[in-house]
């Protein structure tokens, strides 16, 4: 299930917030922006615990890095801390960092269940939990049908994951960001912001604030294009279609930029693998086809590829040898079954097979005396 396709389930908080009380119950912030949870941490902290001066009475910090004196698990922490009214609010804040979800005992995480589904006795508090996207993993279809996920929700937990935002949704907030600071940025101003510094709403917001302080530094109230590269920073981005291009330039090495750009943006691995797989399956059958006299009109109707991705295969056999797609061919179909069946995690899996495509590419370079450096060959036959 792609992260895309889900509802969003931020919605309740967002009207929660708009109305007057605490927003009460259980919520766990979580996802691959973590601006936006941390943004939605603050923002329930304020309602909760509108009297700042004195919310240390009533905000209660939990961690599930951390152990008692006496053994208690969170959950029996987390019911103690429910029992006792408000000090000097109407309200109480339970925070819970690094809850450990996935290092519960089956008993342990049934105890913190309980504690949740007691909450409704306990109107006056709001139990917050935030995670980073490394503890509660909301892109992995698994982790949403897992048992934790299913358990915490029917004990009534609110779990909302904010992903990474579109183009059109950080072009609107950057602009509202520089207009608050007294900054004019046109819109093409801050796509080539975006491009440049990636879709992290951390990122931006922090190249934002470089880009606001030398702009006032120099008494200027607009933002130029030059101002850009002189002080925003590089992030690198995944490329569309990125993976598929570095296999057909027989490049190892912008295959491995893409994947490592791409899992710690928890792509899937087996998306991540079919990217592989179905570009060097499109050079094996195309090769094949061209070596047995088919013309690249006669392919294109047999596979039902359109110009460009033919052309684009064409010119990529021209990187490899029959031979080579061939062995190529045999690794993927044995990492498809190790993926489908195997416990070893993924992206290993991934990794393993990107190392044996080197070893592969390097010997075959070093069998026809290496007429190209490094791990990326124009061998032909």
């Amino acid at each position: 299930m792609a992260y895309g396709k889900t509802p969003d389930k931020s919605l309740e908080l967002k009207e929660l917030l708009k109305k007057p009380g605490a927003p009460g119950g259980a919520w766990l912030l979580c996802g691959p922006e973590a601006y936006l949870s941390s943004f939605y941490l603050a923002q329930m902290r304020k309602k909760v615990i509108p009297d700042a001066d004195m919310g240390f009475f009533d905000h209660i910090r939990l961690s599930g890095a951390e152990t008692d004196t006496d053994g208690s698990t969170l959950g029996a922490r987390l019911a103690a801390a429910c029992e006792g009214l408000p000090v000097m609010n109407e309200s109480k804040l339970i925070e819970i960092a690094e809850p450990g979800f996935s290092d519960m005992k089956a008993a342990e995480l049934k105890e913190f269940c309980t504690a949740l589904e007691a909450l409704p006795d306990y109107p006056y508090v709001t139990v917050v939990t935030l995670c980073a996207e490394e503890e509660f993993n909301t892109t992995d279809y698994r982790a949403q049908s897992g048992t934790v996920w299913k358990a915490l929700e029917k004990a009534g937990m609110h779990i909302v994951p904010f992903p990474y935002q579109d183009k059109g949704k950080l072009r609107t907030w950057c602009a509202k960001h520089f207009a608050s600071d007294g900054i004019d940025a046109a819109p093409y101003l801050i796509d080539k912001m975006i491009d440049r510094v990636g879709t992290s709403m951390t990122a931006l917001a922090g190249e934002m604030q470089k880009l606001c302080c030398y702009l006032h530094a120099n008494g200027r109230g607009a933002l130029a294009e030059a101002d850009i590269p002189l002080v925003c920073t590089v992030t690198e981005n995944a490329e569309d279609f990125g993976i598929q291009t570095a296999v057909r330039n027989r490049d190892i090495r912008a295959l491995v930029t893409q994947y490592r750009i791409l899992k710690a943006e928890r792509a899937e691995p087996m998306q991540l693998f079919f990217s592989i797989s179905s570009a060097i399956g499109d050079l094996w059958r195309v090769k094949t086809g061209l070596a047995e006299g088919y013309t690249r009109e006669e392919l294109m109707r047999i596979y039902k590829m359109k110009d460009y991705p033919m052309r684009l295969a064409v010119q990529g056999c021209g990187n490899y040898t029959l031979a080579t797609l061939e062995r190529l061919q045999k690794l993927c179909a044995e990492t498809d079954v190790k993926l489908k069946s195997s416990s070893v995690d993924g992206y290993v899996l991934i990794e393993r097979l990107i190392c044996a495509m080197t070893k592969l590419y390097d010997a075959e370079l070093e069998l026809h005396g290496g007429n190209e450096t490094g791990s990326r060959g124009t061998v032909t036959s």
